[in-house]
């Protein structure tokens, strides 16, 4: 009885060893996998961040054309509304005139 104990003692602990050595076998390959990882995840940081940059860069350029195109109409807006109270005053007094000149 005391030889099964030892047997089962002694495979106990080559299971114990076995299970050591495959979980820090699993663990250096989990660490291997978290540094690939947080490199990729670095590289798509950067990536992103390069992006991002390249967006704001056509944002501002487009703000800035928009801006300029909104000016131009605004400017064209102001001379024709100069203009249509130009007409309107030239023609409130060419019918002042008229009225005086009929009289």
């Amino acid at each position: 009885m005391n030889t099964r104990f030892e047997a089962m003692n002694v495979r106990f602990e080559t299971l114990q060893k076995e299970m050591n050595t495959r979980f820090e076998a699993m663990n250096v390959r989990f660490e291997t996998l978290q540094k690939e990882m947080n490199t990729r995840f670095e590289a798509m940081n950067v990536r992103f961040e390069t992006l991002q940059k390249e967006m704001n860069t056509r944002f501002e350029a487009v703000h800035k054309e928009m801006n300029a195109r909104f000016e131009a109409v605004e400017k064209r807006f102001n001379a024709v509304q100069w203009m249509i109270g130009v007409g309107f005053t030239l023609l409130a007094i060419m019918m002042t005139l008229s009225n005086f000149i009929k009289k």
